[in-house]
Parts: C-alpha cells; structure tokens; sequence
C-alpha cells in the first residue's frame, strides 16, 4: 500500500554517505573523534606514545561500566559465542583502517543481526567488509570500482579479518585476512594465518555455499533497486542458484543451449526446404530454354572446328602451288644459261674494257693521294718558318729589354739609400715619454663615474616605471570610485554595488565582459542581480528564498564555444576563482511550461509562478528556470491545507511557498510514489532585489576613497617631476665623462702608435739594405742573360735557314706529283670512253640477259614464299591433328576428329570450306537468344539440389537427436523445478496471508510458437520448449477487493515492492542452503505499516532454531517492533561527540580513552521508564531491554 506523503517531512538523506569509499575522514594525529571504539587485545606501544595504522593500544583503557564488571576482551577463539551458527556462517568480523573505521570488531549473532544506527555511520561498511573479505571484487556492490578506494583516507593499507563458522569435518573456524595496499594496488590474503591468494578464499567460501554474486543471498543497499528490477527470467536464475544448487542451473543451461542449438538448425532446415523447392521449380521451368541452348551450343562448338580445319584446306591449295613454282623457276634457269652461252664473245670483250678502266681509275687515285702528301708536307715547311722567325723576333725583343735593365736597377738603388738615410735621421730623434699605467687609470676612473652615473639614472628610470604604474593604477582606482559613487545614485549602479559586495571576482569579470564584447560571438549576459529585477518589490522575500547566493552571480552565455573562452581568459588570465558560467542558448520561455494549468493552481491554492515576478533577457530567465526550476516553484499568499499539499506532491512541481514558509519535493523515482517527501524552511529576508536606500556609510566610505587617490595622484606627479629633473642633469654629466674619456683614449693611442713607430726603424733600416743587395744581385746576373739571348737568337736564325730550304724542295715535289696525276687523268678518260663505245654497241644482248635474271630470281622468290607458307600450315595441322585426338582421348568427343576426316577427304578449297561455315552460321541464327551462361547455370543447380537432398536427411537425424536429450534432461529438470518453486509459493503465501494480503509464486512455462514445435507430441501451442524463457512469476494482492496481479514497477508502489522482495528472500530461507544472508536497507519505500510487518515476520522466520544467518542492515528504527530472544542488534556509534580513541594523562602520556557502555543506557532508560507498562501498554525505543545485558555483551562492536 502506497504510503502517505508527510507535510514536513524530514530529506531523505544519502544512505551511509560516511560507508562509501571516498568519504574523506579526519586525518589529525591521534584524532579519536571519528574512530570507533571497540575491545582490543593487548598489544606493544611506541616508546613516544604514537600508534601505527595498524597497531592496538596495549594498556588497559579505563572503562566507564561499574565496577566489579569484567570488560569483555574477545579473542580468537570464539566458541562461547557461535553454539548457534550454521557451517560458513560469519563469527566475527574485524575491520583495521577500513573506510571510515580505524579499528572494530563485531561478533554476529548466529540468526537475525539487525545493524542499525544513523545515516552516515558506516552500516554498509560491515556488508563492503564481508563481500570484499571473501574474496569477491567491489563490482558487486556497485560502489566504487578498485578495492583501494576502500582505504581509510591517509593510510596506506586497510585490514578485513572474517572468522566462518568451520565445518563438521574442520578442527577449527577458518579465519581468512585480506590486507588491500595502496601502493601498488594490491591485494594479499591469509588464511589461518598461511599465505593464499583471492580464488583459494573464493573456493573456500563456494564450499560452503556462500554466493556473493547471488542477490538472493547477499543484497547490497546499492543493489536494492536492482534485485527489485530484476526480470522474472533472471529471478530464475537467482533462485535456481540460491536454493537448487548448481546441478539444477546446469540443467536449465543445458536446455536452453540444446533449445538454441535445435532452433538454429529448424530454422536452418526450413530455409534448406524452401531453397531446395525454390531450386527444383526453377530447374524445371529452364528444362526447353537449356536444351536449345545446347544445340546452339553444338553448332558453336562445329564452327570453332570448321575454323580450326581451314590450315587443312588452304595447305592443300599452298602445296599445289608450291610445286608449281617450282617447276617455273627450273624451267626459266635453263632459259638464263642458253643465253649466256650464245653471248659469251662479246661479253667478254666487254668485260676486259670494264677492267681496264677499273685498273686505270685506281691508278689516278692514287697518285691523287700522292700529290695530297706532297702538299701536305709543303705547308708544313712553310709554317716552320713562320714559327722560326716568330722565335727570332721574341728574342730580339727580350734581348732590347735587358739591354735597359742596369739603368733602370741603378736607380731603384739610389731610391732604396735615400730612404734609408731618412730612417736613420728619424732614428736619432726619439719619442716622449708617458706612464701608460697611469693614462689607463685615468681612462678607468672616468668609466667608473660614467656607470656610477647611468645607475643613478637607471635607479630613477626604475622609479619612475614604478611612479607611472602608480598613476595608472591611481587613475584606475579613480575612476572606479567616482563610477561608484555616481552609480549608488541609479538602480544599476546599485546593483553593481550589490554584486561588488557579494563576489569581487564576479563583478571584476562583469566589467571586463562589458568592455570586450566584440570578442565572443554572441551576447553575453551578466550576473541576474544586475540583468533582472522583480515586478513587484513585495514578491522580494519570496522569490529570494527559492534562490542561493551563489545563483545570483551566474554569468550566462549562448554557445559553448563563447564558454570555452570566457573560463579560459577568466580562470586563465585573469586568475579569477570565485565564479558561475553557464551556457544557455534558449531565449524563450514558452519553452519552460508550467507543471499546472491556471484552473488547477486555483484548485491548490496557488497564484503565480516564481519565473512570472522577474523581469529581464529572456536567455537569463531561462537559466533559472533550467537552474532552479523557477517555472515549476508555485506562490501562494495563505498556508495551504494538508489535502492540497499531498496533491500537490504527486504531481511535478518542484516547490511552492506559502505564507513565510518554503515547501520543497524530493523524489526517488526507485520508489514511485513512496519515495517522495519534502522539505520545509522559513522564508528569508530579501537582500539583492531589494529598493532600500542607499547606505550614507558606504557613500561617505567611497568619497573618502576617492579623496585619498586624489592626494596621492598630486604626490605622484611631484615625485615624477622632480625625477625628470634628475635624470635630466645625469644625462649631461654622462656626456662630459664621455667625451673625457674619449680625449684621454685617444691621447693615449697616439702615443702608443709613435712609440711602436719608432721600435720598428732598425728592422726597416735593415729592410732597405737587404733590398739593395737584392737589386745589385740582378745586375750581375743581367749580363749573364744578354749573352744567353745573343747565343739562343743566332740559333733561332739557323731554324729559320734550314726551314726555307724544306719548303724550296718540298715545292718541287709538288710539281712533280701534279704531272703524274695529270697523266693518269688522261688515261682513265680514254679507258671510259673505250668502255662506253662498246657497252652502247652489246646493250640489246645485255638487257636480254638482265631481263632473264631478274625473271629467274621472280621465279624463286615465288617458289620460296609457297614452300615456306606451306610448312607452316603443316605446323597447324599437325597441332590441329593433335588437338582433335586429345579431345577424342579425353572427353571421349570424336567430333573433331571425323569433320578432319571431312575436310581431308571432301573439301578441297577455301571456297567450299566457307560455304559449309556459311550453312552452320544459318543454323546458329535459327537457335539465337537466351543467356550464353544458363547451360552452366543449370549444371551448378542440379548439384546444389543433389546435396541439399543428403543435408536434409541429416537434419532430420539431428532433430531427432536433438528431441531426445532435451525430453530426458527436461524430464529431471522439471519436476525438480515445480517442486522448489511450490515450496518458495507455500512460504510466500503464508507470510502474506499473516499481514491479510495475499501472495503466489508459480513458474512460468514459455511456449515456442514454431510450426515444427507446436506438435501433438510436443503438447501443441502449449510445448514448453522456450527455455530460455522460462520464468518465475510473482502475483501479489494488497487489497481485498483487487485480483492476484503480476509484481512489475507499474501495477505495485515502491514499499509494496519492496514487501513482495522481502518475502520472497525469507520464502527462499527454507529451501536454501546459504549460511548466511546480508540484505541491506530493504526498508526504503516502505510505510511504517508494512515495515512493522516485513520486521516482524522476518522475526519470526530468522530467529527460529536451524535458520540461516540474516544480517539486517537499517537506518530507521520504529518504536514497538517486535524482537525475539536469539537476535542479535549492532548498534553502529558514530560522530563529533564519541569519546577519544586515546588522550593524554596528566603525567603527559597517551592511554586508551573510555569505551560506549550500552549497559549505562539501559539502565537510564529504565529510570525514564522506557519499557514499563504505563495503562496496560509498554511503550519503548524500540529496545527490548529484557536480556539486553546479554545481548549487549554477546555482540560488543566499538564504532
């Protein structure tokens, strides 16, 4: 039943926000304000007092219970707490470092383990301890991914210690320790105290039927929603699982692989079926079209042939040919050697001119070449004398020349002493001397005040910088101020005042976006404290109320691209921090529809909507909408009645405020409807949309700003003027420093460059005395080169002689060549004309003979051309032949082979062959059309047929095959099923007939609805064969007058699922053979009624004798709960005010703080009266208090 909506309920807090890894926790030395306390066994301190992570006080801690009352220090070995417990059932639980547990310990009662505590504690931690300390991964409990995020925060490992119940046939319980390292990431295990790794524990827990990864059996509060959205079909799989054991599982994956198997291999069939009926129609329908294409076929393959026979013909034809061309040259041969031999005289004659004049042309030549030579050898004497008395005039030239030389030495002599007479007197005479020392001091000292002045200067050049950087920041401060105090005169400026105050940041980036709006691409809105204003002053209060601080400073922008920008030169560059950007491209409002129509607010007592008081640009407007949900926050004058409020929580409104009071909805759409609940707070004083008057305090503060810059803007100018005074005089004493140096520089190199004159005049002197020895050296060696000349000249003129004589006799010789070749040239001219007179008379007998060879070599040239055409149609053939026989031989085709037989017996010619071509090619056109490829086409199909025939006989084998194992695994299978499932309905309807509902359980058959399975042996429509279907189906009723009905999200509320899921875990208790169970804040969603019955019969089932182990996780505890000897309550103590885990005495060392005593409580609330019967009715937290000393001590768990 759907339960109702509080006015003012309280938020629904996050579940065990402190539980979850990343929770960050105090990290101050020694720091026991949010460690829990619990009984530690004795161990070693440091010497200064300090524990590690990991260690235990070793003193005794000063325990606040009475005295005379033994502390409990548990240990170990556990056998006076777990008589009780089932084989693998959790005995103890220790946690070191473990989220946001230093150290703890808990001791688990061996049925129901009701772990409550509030919010935040650390309730789940317990349920993350067990499933990662057994070895399963954090996947399983949908919290954090790696295990090391399960690290307290600023230790480096974390500790889980799980003590299990040991089995009938175990010495001991197995204590199994997983230690989680940061570095690394690491996880290492040990069990009873060995060395092992994570699937050794895994194996461990799976002896013991333990199944983390089952949430019929370990229910995580981040799972709960996700056991309740569970699919019938993966109920199934659950529970087989949880209560069948893994036979059962194995089964139902054998059927449904078996059924997957068979249905592929039906629907394979069928498609085979069809195709091969597909195939055969098609088959026969070309049966006539194939057989007139194989004719057509058979006259191609004819003219192919023909084709191929044509060598045949046309060598028989060649060969006739040949032959007798042949016979034509022989005949015309003999003609050729009768005819020579009647000319044989004349030819003769002829022939013997023809070689005389050959002989006497080969002479001219000859002496021709003869007479070249000599006149080669004539131009060669010619230009040797040329070449001699070009020597002859060189030396003349050189010997004129050298002649002149000793003048001309003489008086570079002359020239070299008189030099060096002027060296010898500049010798005599000395330079001045000067202390170079002390001229470059002089220069030094003048350097050194020249940069003593520049730093001066430099230091005011500094200083003014800074002066200028002063003044600009003098101007800006200024102008800040007098734009302040003209603005506390406007509304804007007001505003900006307003936002000023409420983020420096914010109003420094508004001023910059309004001075660089060319750089984005659209609009870019400020803050809505400047941008929007209310309509009516009065809604100020109200519409406020709806808003943070923080929203009124949020700068919106139209792109992302803009966004991107504006963080970047915000964050980035102006090293701003204290800033809201969104992006927002919408700018209408119709866009953000109200959740009510205007007769509906009437109805509620509604007026406007918040969004309908602001005025300002549309894009912010809808910003808030998008933010806050301004268009979806109702306003209302008068307090609403109860009535209307619950109303309202059903539908989508996000919040109304009436009178001074601001309603808020919370939903969890995981609940439907229960998980809804509100807020409420008091409406605030309005401080930004406001129309007070302007603070004269802050005015009068900003004028008196205003005229402190004035004052230091004149102190500034003053400094700066004085300054460019300064700089002005250092500038002249650098020139005069400058140009002293420069004079003394100069000085001083004048004098360096004389002194270094003067070192130098020996070496010159002696320079010049070595170059006159030099000139004196060539003199005499002058008149040593005249007389060379003289000797080489009168041999150049005895060349000259002997060349002329060459040249005289190479003259005559040339005469002498040209008459022989003169001679020879007349001979040769009579020789031709001899020749020609002849060959004129015999040219009628030459022509005939010429003609009669030219004849004979026709007539071999012919005989050649057929003889060679006809050897390589005999090649053909002989190939054509070879051919004709392979066929014959390999395809068993004599076709070939006969129309040879045709063509060597009955054609003769190349005509009659066409004609027989020309009469298949008619045939060929009678058979024209249809496809060239449908003869190979049909071929293919018939052999596609002929195996899908044997295919479909080994498909129906297969089915068979496949009918027989699903019918005797189904056979086992089944029955088993039904009789677990009638055992989980026989529970489930008894617990909902307890609290007057009724509750069914039932497995769901899925039918396959394939022709070939909805046999009458199969069962028909109704076969069963949908395995992977199957399903458990829960049908509920929580109203007397409503039927059984499926449990789905849409028929039943939030509590009412969460009561069905409840039932249905403790339905699987009997059956299964879990040790324990861990089902964590179930509760969420439920009404106090239906939590009151879920406690109660769980009460009942998990504190009878022989039960599983139930671990009961709650943050919520209602007064009046029923409770039951043998269960065990962990209480989870947490917060500012727990005692410190250590404190420091007064003799300045660190001993254990005091530990929570339950027993104390107890006895308070007894003195309260909690638990006495007050007019026939005891009322009580919610704490048995009978037997509770036990319980308290049976299961002491520090926080």
């Amino acid at each position: 039943m759907a339960s109702r909506t509080g006015r003012r309920s309280r938020a629904l807090d996050s579940d065990d926000e402190d539980s979850r890894p990343n929770t960050p926790s105090s990290t101050a030395p020694n720091d026991g304000k949010r460690q829990r306390r619990t009984y530690e066994a004795p161990g070693d301190d440091d010497e200064d007092g300090s524990q590690d992570e990991a260690s235990t006080p070793s003193t005794a801690p000063e325990s606040i219970l009475p005295r005379g009352r033994p502390t409990p220090a548990p240990t170990n070995s556990t056998a006076g707490r777990q008589s009780g417990h089932l084989p693998g059932a959790i005995v103890r639980v220790k946690l070191t470092n473990f989220v946001t547990y230093t150290s703890a310990e808990f001791f688990p009662g061996p049925n129901l383990n009701m772990v409550i505590g509030p919010n935040g504690t650390g309730k789940s931690t317990l349920v993350c301890a067990i499933c990662l300390g057994l070895g399963w991964p954090p996947s399983y409990l949908g919290r954090a991914k790696d295990a090391v995020e399960f690290i307290k925060h600023g230790s480096r490992e974390a500790t889980i210690e799980i003590e299990l119940k040991r089995a009938a046939t175990s010495p001991k319980n197995p204590i199994i320790v997983r230690v989680i390292k940061r570095e690394g990431s690491k996880s290492t295990y040990m069990l009873n105290g060995g060395s092992t790794t994570g699937r050794k524990v895994q194996e461990l827990a799976n002896s013991f039927n333990i199944q983390i990864d089952n949430l019929c059996q370990f229910l995580p509060q981040d799972k709960v929603v996700e056991f309740a959205q569970m699919s019938p079909i993966e109920l199934l799989a659950s529970t087989q699982r949880a209560v069948a054991g893994p036979e059962m599982s194995k089964m139902h994956e054998d059927l449904k692989k078996l059924r997957s198997a068979q249905s592929e291999a039906l629907n394979r069939n069928k498609a085979d079926q069809e195709l091969m009926a597909n195939l055969e129609n098609r088959q026969e329908m070309q049966r006539t079209e194939v057989e007139r294409m194989r004719e057509r076929a058979l006259v191609q393959k004819r003219l192919k042939w023909m084709e191929k026979c044509r060598p045949l013909v046309e060598y028989a034809e060649r060969r006739v040919k040949y032959k007798e061309a042949k016979q034509q040259a022989k005949s015309v041969t003999q003609e050729l050697k009768r005819l020579r031999a009647v000319s044989s005289p004349t030819l003769k004659e002829l022939e013997s001119k023809r070689k005389y004049e050959k002989e006497v042309n080969i002479l001219k030549e000859k002496r021709r070449k003869e007479l070249a030579t000599s006149e080669r050898k004539c131009d060669e004497a010619a230009k040797a004398i040329a070449d001699a008395q070009s020597s002859i005039d060189d030396l003349k030239n050189k010997l004129e020349a050298e002649k002149k030389t000793p003048s001309v030495k003489k008086s570079e002599i002359n020239r070299y002493l008189q030099q060096m007479e002027n060296l010898k007197r500049a010798r005599d005479q000395p330079p001045e001397l000067f202390d170079v020392t002390a001229m470059t001091d002089e220069i030094q000292n003048l350097k050194n005040q020249h940069r003593a002045v520049e730093e001066q200067k430099t230091g005011l050049n500094s200083r003014e910088e800074r002066l200028k950087t002063q003044y600009v920041d003098n101007k800006r401060k200024r102008d800040e101020l007098e734009k302040s105090l003209k603005g506390m005169q406007t509304g804007a400026g007001k505003q900006e005042a307003k936002l000023q105050f409420l983020s420096k940041d914010t109003f420094q980036a508004w001023e910059w976006i309004q001075k660089n709006r060319d750089e984005f691409s659209q609009h870019v809105y400020g803050p809505p404290i400047v941008e929007c204003s209310l309509k009516n002053s009065t809604m100020a209060d109200a519409v406020e109320s709806l808003l943070q601080p923080t929203d009124f400073k949020i700068i919106t922008v139209q792109n992302k691209a803009d966004f991107i920008k504006l963080q970047g030169k915000l964050s980035k560059g102006l090293k701003l921090h204290d800033f809201s950007l969104r992006v927002c491209p919408v700018d209408n409002l119709d866009q953000a529809r109200r959740p009510l129509p205007a007769e509906e607010m009437e109805r509620f007592g509604l007026t406007s909507w918040a969004i309908d008081h602001l005025e300002g640009p549309g894009t912010v407007l809808a910003m808030l909408c998008a933010e806050k949900n301004l268009h979806r926050c109702a306003m209302s004058s008068r307090e609403l009645s109860q009535q209307q409020h619950d109303q309202l929580a059903a539908t989508s409104i996000f919040s109304y405020v009436a009178g001074r009071k601001v309603y808020q909805f919370m939903r969890r759409a995981e609940y439907g409807t229960a998980g809804t609940s509100s807020r409420v707070s008091d409406v605030r004083p309005a401080k930004f949309w406001t129309d007070q008057p302007v603070d004269m305090g802050r005015q009068a503060a900003v004028q008196r700003d205003l005229n402190e810059a004035l004052g230091e803007k004149q102190i500034i100018q003053d400094e700066l003027k004085n300054g460019k005074d300064e700089t002005s005089r250092l500038d002249t004493r650098m020139e005069e420093l400058k140009k002293a140096e420069s004079q003394k520089r100069e000085e001083k190199e004048q004098k360096q460059r004389a002194k270094a004159a003067y070192n130098k005049l020996d070496a010159q002197i002696e320079e010049k005395k070595e170059k006159i020895r030099n000139v004196e050296k060539l003199l005499a060696e002058s008149k040593e080169r005249v007389k060379e000349l003289v000797a080489r000249w009168s041999d150049a003129l005895v060349t000259k002689s002997e060349a002329v004589l060459a040249f005289t006799s190479a003259v005559a010789d040339v005469k002498v060549k040209s008459s022989a070749l003169l001679e020879a040239e007349v001979l040769h001219i009579e020789a031709s004309s001899d020749l020609e007179a002849l060959t004129a008379q015999n040219e009628q007998v030459v022509q005939t003979i010429q003609l009669k060879e030219v004849e004979v070599a026709d007539a071999n040239k012919a005989y050649e051309v057929h003889y060679k055409r006809a050897r390589e149609l005999f090649v053909d053939c002989e190939r054509t032949q070879a051919e004709a026989q392979k066929l014959e031989r390999d395809e068993n085709d004599s076709g070939f082979v006969h129309m040879i037989q045709h063509m060597a017996s009955d054609v003769k010619t190349l005509e009659s062959l066409e004609g027989e071509i020309d009469a298949e090619k008619a045939k060929l056109e009678l058979t024209e059309g249809g496809s060239a490829s449908i003869i190979k086409e049909y071929e293919d199909r018939a052999k596609v047929v002929e195996k899908l025939r044997a295919k479909l006989q080994d498909d129906a084998q297969k089915q068979a095959d496949f009918n027989h194992s699903i019918r005797e695994i189904r056979a086992r299978w089944e029955g088993r099923l039904e009789a677990v499932v009638a055992r989980i309905n026989d529970a489930f309807s008894d617990s909902f007939a307890r609290i007057g509902c009724a509750g069914q359980v039932a497995v769901y058959k899925a039918s396959s609805d394939m022709p070939a399975d909805c046999t009458e042996e199969n069962g028909g429509a109704d076969n069963g064969l949908d395995f992977a279907n199957w399903a458990i189906h829960i049908s509920v009723k929580f109203r007397e007058q409503e039927p059984l009905s499926l449990l789905d999200s849409h028929r039943q509320s939030g509590g009412e699922r969460a009561v069905s899921t409840i039932f249905y875990l403790m339905a699987l208790q009997s059956l299964s053979k879990a040790p324990f169970r861990v089902v964590d804040e179930i509760n969420q969603g439920m009404d106090p009624r239906n939590e009151r019955m879920v406690h109660g019969r769980m009460v009942d089932i998990a504190a009878d004798d022989g039960g599983s182990q139930y671990f009961l996780i709650t943050p919520k505890l209602l007064s009046g709960l029923k409770y039951r000897r043998g269960m065990t309550v962990l209480c989870i103590v947490s917060g500012e005010n727990m005692p410190a885990a250590r404190q420091q005495g007064e003799d300045g060392r660190w001993v254990d703080g005091p530990k929570v005593d339950f027993r104390a409580f107890v006895q308070k609330a007894k003195q309260l009266g909690f638990g006495a019967p007050q007019n026939g009715r005891r009322f009580d937290s919610g704490v048995g208090m009978k037997g509770f000393e036990t319980a308290s001590q049976s299961t002491a768990v520090g926080a």
